[in-house]
This record gives structure tokens, C-alpha cells and sequence, in this order.
């Protein structure tokens, strides 16, 4: 009876959303489409700073059709074992610090996450041919009902809306509201990276204008509603590069508009950051003086960096797989006498105050991607990581002006983000593996599962 209601429902899908849904399991796919903005629930799995659905649906709809595995292999198969790699040479930090087993976990469920969503992505749309339209319209209107959860929760920081704060109290696994707008995200200063880690670059690769006319709502609406400082930030970078992929360079004209356009955004986006009252103080008193936050997420970066210095086989071959505990408490002190030379006052700092004996495993993250892979993995691996990810590219034959912006993004933005299992990676990853990168696609267009 349960297999029947379930075929019933995949027919009615294939009725309105002709090649979305294939068989049942493609479900669990539309579910994670569904959930990408979701990131910062208490129904999601604890990874880091962050607490998203939808990677665990990647996990299970990759297991689902697990018999797609091996063709996925063929096309991604140095950066499908790249994981197994960090995990041989955790071996050494392990051996010599010890073993974690529920920060190794969440790292390693975070690693898995990450790949099942480019082996997800090629499931669907490279060997089942799903219908990517279909996809990108659910995508959409996904990130359109979170920016519309982000202006009621703006209505109640600016206005009486006790309702609201109720159910974000109940909903949200790390609470902004009523004092600051975070839409569904974990942290209000991760809107950049949904919308210019995954929505820009889709527009960039679909050409579809609604994606383009959310992301820009997306972006300024969020500014707009004063979400922090990093939006502004973001924004300006994003349109930069956004301006440089879309400009032929082959025209001086186009050349003279793209220089005047660059001047104005960059003009335009340093008054509205001058004008934020974050930002003015931190102009005025430094970064380690300026603000409380701030202070607190450079020392997050900053201790483990100390710990480096002094221990450099930690510093090649990582101290392991969910160690990063480890390496912030040997280089707590050095971090703490770094910034009171500059002027600065950590132990003033009660976030930093207590990272020295931190509540529980949730208290431990930096907010770095690059700081976490260091420390976790170490440099060496690190290094073959970028590697494999530019063979990658020079394989595919996906160098192009498109391309060396979206790398500069992603290595922007991962700067304040760690989640391993985070879509932007990933979804450039799948796309350069398309081996149709960079072209213009027509709705009715399929990928070729050759």
C-alpha cells in the first residue's frame, strides 16, 4: 500500500514536473533541493557551525542508487578517494595527540556529505538525464520562501512580532532573532555564501534570469535589512567578479564601461561600509579593539595557527581527523599573548575566555575552512587537494574567464566558512565535470551520460 502511494505521488510529480522524478528515490533528491537553504535548524546534523538537512539527503540518495556509483567513479573518481586519503594520514595525528570519536565523526560525516552531493548531483542529472529546469525552479522557490521567513523575522527585530521570535526560539538551533535577521542559515553572516556560493554561480552556468533576479533581491534585501557586515562585504566582491565574467573584453568600450563600473561599485559599496557602525569602529579602534566578534574570530584563527608554528610535523601532516581541539589548546596562550601585544584585550573576551576550557564539542570551530583543513589534514594534503581540483579543471577543458572568477569566489568565501559538506565546492566541481561548462543551455537540454 505504502509502495503504491509512493508510485502515485512520482506519477503526479512526472505530471507537473515532467523529468524531475524518475523512480521513488529521486524524492530524497528533490528534498535535499528543497532544504539547501536550511542550514541552521534543529532538525539538521550538527556539523561544525552549522547544523544542515540537506547533506544527509545526498548521503541517502547516493546509497539509494548506489549502482550509479561506479560510473560516477569513472568521471570523479581522485576526488571521490581524496577523503580516504585525509583519513591515512590522520593516522599520525591520531597516533600521536589521540582520537576524538565525536569530533572525528562529525568531520568524517562532513567529508561524506560533501562528496555524495557531487556524486548526487551527477546521479541525477548526468546518468538519470533529470530535467535540470525542473530543478533549478525548485531551487528557487526554496531560497525565496527562506528570504521570505528573513523579512518576517526583520519585522520582529524592528517591530513588536512575538509570535515570530517564538517559533524561531523553537526552530533555530543558534537563535538571532529578535536581534538580528539570519533568514534560515546558522549564522546571519552566512548569507554570502548561499547566495553568491551557490546561487550566482548558478545563474552563471544556467543563465536563467530568475535565479539572477532572486540572487541580486537576495543580496541587497539582505543589506538592506542591515544582516551584518560581511554581506556588504560579499556583495561587493561578487558584483566585481560578476561584472568581470560578464563584460566581452574584446571591445574598448566594453573595457572603459567595466573600469567605470568597477570605480562605482567599489565607490558605492566602500560609503555603505563606511556608514555601518561595525565597520566605523573597527576602522577607528583596529580589529582587535573594534569589536567584540570580530576579536573573538581572529583568535579562533589565530590560535591554531600559533600551535603551528611551534609543532611543524603537526603542521605537514595535520594533527587528525577532528583534532582541531587540540591544536587551538596548544596555541591558546600563544594567540592570547599575540593580541595583547597588538592592543588587544582577549582575555577580556568572554568567548575567548571560554574556548580555554570550551562547554562542549559545539564550542570548537574557527569559522575557516582553511584553518580547519590545516590543522585537521595539514598543509601537504591540503596542497594535493588544490591540486587534484586544478588537474580537474585543465582535464574537463574548463579554463575560461568564468572559471578563474568562480575559483577566486569560492576561495573568498571559505575564508569565514568551514563546512566541509557545504554545496558551493561541490557544485563547481560538478560542473566542471559536466564537460558543457560555460555554455549557454536551453531549457529542454540534458547532459550526456557518455
Amino acid at each position: 500500500m505504502l509502495m503504491q502511494r509512493i508510485i502515485r505521488l512520482v506519477d503526479h510529480l512526472r505530471l507537473f514536473g515532467v523529468g524531475l522524478v524518475s523512480d521513488p528515490t529521486d524524492i530524497v533528491f528533490c528534498l535535499a533541493l528543497a532544504l539547501l537553504p536550511a542550514g541552521g535548524t534543529v532538525f539538521g546534523f550538527s556539523m561544525m557551525y552549522w547544523s544542515p538537512i540537506s547533506p544527509v539527503l545526498f548521503v541517502l540518495h547516493v546509497l539509494l542508487n548506489v549502482r550509479f556509483v561506479p560510473r560516477v567513479f569513472s568521471r570523479y573518481g581522485a576526488i571521490m578517494l581524496y577523503p580516504a586519503a585525509l583519513i591515512v594520514v590522520s593516522v599520525y595525528g591520531w597516533a600521536s595527540i589521540g582520537f576524538h570519536v565525536h569530533t572525528a565523526f562529525q568531520t568524517l560525516v562532513a567529508l561524506l556529505s560533501g562528496i555524495s552531493c557531487l556524486i548526487s548531483l551527477d546521479i541525477a542529472f548526468r546518468l538519470k538525464q533529470l530535467d535540470w529546469a525542473y530543478a533549478i525552479r525548485l531551487v528557487v522557490i526554496a531560497y525565496w520562501v527562506s528570504f521570505g521567513i528573513g523579512v518576517l523575522e526583520f519585522l520582529a527585530v524592528h517591530g513588536h512580532a512575538p509570535a515570530i521570535t517564538w517559533i524561531a526560539r523553537r526552530i533555530l538551533k543558534r537563535n538571532y532573532v529578535p536581534n538580528h535577521v539570519q533568514f534560515l542559515f546558522a549564522e546571519p553572516s552566512y548569507v554570502g555564501m548561499h547566495v553568491f556560493g551557490v546561487l550566482m554561480p548558478l545563474y552563471w552556468f544556467t543563465k536563467r534570469r530568475q535565479v539572477a533576479i532572486l540572487t541580486l533581491s537576495y543580496a541587497f534585501g539582505a543589506a538592506a535589512m542591515g544582516v551584518g557586515v560581511r554581506i556588504l562585504i560579499d556583495t561587493v566582491v561578487a558584483l566585481l567578479l560578476w561584472l568581470v565574467v560578464a563584460v566581452n573584453f574584446h571591445r574598448l568600450r566594453n573595457i572603459v564601461i567595466t573600469i567605470a563600473g568597477l570605480g562605482v561599485i567599489g565607490i558605492g559599496g566602500s560609503a555603505v561600509m563606511l556608514r555601518n557602525p561595525r565597520v566605523e569602529s573597527l576602522l577607528t579602534n583596529s580589529p582587535v579593539n573594534g569589536d567584540f566578534s570580530a576579536l573573538a574570530r581572529l583568535f579562533r584563527a589565530l590560535a591554531p595557527a600559533e600551535a603551528w608554528k611551534t609543532d611543524w610535523a603537526h603542521f605537514l601532516f595535520g594533527f587528525g581527523i577532528g583534532n582541531l581541539k587540540d591544536a587551538i589548546a596548544r596555541g591558546y596562550g600563544a594567540a592570547v599573548q599575540a593580541l595583547t601585544a597588538m592592543g588587544g584585550k582577549p582575555q577580556s573576551n568572554e568567548e575567548i575566555r571560554l574556548l580555554s576550557n570550551p562547554p562542549g564539542d559545539h564550542y570548537i570551530f574557527t569559522m575557516s575552512a582553511y584553518v580547519d583543513a590545516i590543522s585537521e589534514f595539514g598543509i601537504l594534503m591540503c596542497l594535493v587537494g588544490a591540486v587534484l581540483l586544478f588537474m580537474h579543471i585543465t582535464r574537463n577543458g574548463a579554463w575560461n574567464k568564468m572559471t578563474v572568477c568562480w575559483v577566486v569566489l569560492l576561495a573568498y568565501l571559505y575564508i569565514q566558512f568551514e563546512g566541509y559538506a557545504f554545496y558551493a565546492l561541490w557544485l563547481f566541481i560538478w560542473v566542471v565535470g559536466t564537460r558543457v561548462y560555460g555554455q549557454k543551455r536551453d531549457s529542454g537540454k540534458q547532459l550526456s551520460a557518455s
